[in-house]
């Protein structure tokens, strides 16, 4: 049956980090490849601390166009979650709007259905607090791409983005009764995180844009140029129409590109990715340079996990690096393999 994915983003324009652009890229590749049916796409409400930014609607409709597919999609809520259940059903239409737009989704789904969260994780706690029972018998997995992953909670660091956005959602996202894939950001954020070398339990890579833009099709290079420097131009079809010159601009070529989501997006479909970058078949093959490994998993109140190697029986998974020295090599080889589906 047809594998069907809703992708919640924190999609800004201007961006907040361009990574969210890839991401989408991503998974319309996916589609566009007959590889899934994308579901939907649900952006997240602007943090107050983030003044000028929208969701960045004309980036998805950009995609949908290059890809021929429709588009469907939500705001989030400007509320919080909170654990009250009584005041998230109480919440105005508008605030509910994300939830129900991923409730929606669940109930029209017929096959495997699931949920990558890139961003907050407000909406999908408020939906699970909502309906729990419809994620137990309709969701068959969450790709959960916040929080840190070291064994050691002592090593974790400070609050990793993502969690700080509301904290006490993605808690409570670790009791939804469904599968879930946790991909933790990075193994610490005690020092730098982007300069994090052999992590294991951490998704984080980078490639320098100009080893992946000039490889893609003239029309998507013309979407993440958009996406990166257009930050005022409202038209969007004319940009990517219209002629390009032979070279990128030097910003956007020469920028550096921190990713963090990209092996879900290969694992929803029972893809791998090998030591060479080459897409293969199995989701946790023995030549992959990640998998997956069923664990336990403990999360306060504050958004601090604790995890311990689980059976097989366990439907908790974390992400793993099993080849740091390939790892971000071979993820920028096979995006790069994936994004060439947008033509």
């Amino acid at each position: 049956m047809t594998i069907r994915l809703l992708h919640q983003t924190d999609l800004f324009r201007p961006y907040l980090d361009p990574d969210d652009h890839w991401d989408l890229a991503c998974v319309y590749a996916l589609a566009a490849s007959g590889q899934l049916e994308l579901g939907g796409v649900l952006v997240d409400f602007p943090p107050d601390n983030r003044p000028g930014r929208s969701p960045d609607i004309t980036g998805i409709a950009q995609l949908s166009y290059l890809t021929g597919l429709p588009t469907h999609m939500a705001v989030g809520s400007s509320v919080p979650y909170t654990h009250d259940r009584a005041s998230l059903a109480a919440l105005p239409r508008r605030d509910r709007a994300g939830a129900e737009f991923l409730l929606d989704y669940l109930r029209d789904s017929e096959g495997p259905a699931y949920i990558s969260i890139v961003g907050s994780c407000r909406d999908l706690a408020i939906a699970a607090k909502l309906d729990p029972d419809l994620f137990r018998n309709k969701c068959a997995g969450i790709y959960l791409n916040a929080g840190t992953g070291h064994p050691d909670t002592a090593k974790q660091g400070d609050m990793e983005y993502n969690v700080m956005l509301n904290a006490a959602a993605y808690a409570a996202t670790f009791d939804i009764p469904c599968p879930i894939y946790w991909m933790p950001c990075h193994e610490t954020v005690l020092d730098d995180p982007l300069e994090e070398k052999g992590q294991r339990f951490g998704t984080y890579y980078s490639f320098k844009q100009s080893e992946v833009l000039p490889k893609l099709s003239s029309v998507l290079q013309s979407y993440f140029t958009y996406s990166l420097e257009a930050r005022t131009d409202s038209r969007y079809l004319q940009p990517l129409l219209a002629p390009r010159g032979d070279m990128l601009s030097y910003y956007t070529l020469h920028a550096n590109r921190a990713m963090w989501c990209t092996a879900g997006f290969f694992h929803v479909v029972s893809q791998a990715v090998d030591k060479v970058g080459k897409i293969i078949a199995g989701s946790n093959a023995d030549d992959a340079v990640f998998g997956f490994r069923p664990v336990d998993i403990k999360c306060d109140a504050n958004g601090v996990t604790t995890w311990t190697n689980a059976g097989a029986e366990s439907n908790r998974f974390l992400f793993e690096v099993k080849d740091p020295d390939s790892y971000a090599s071979a993820m920028t080889a096979a995006m790069t393999t994936l994004l060439g589906n947008i033509q």
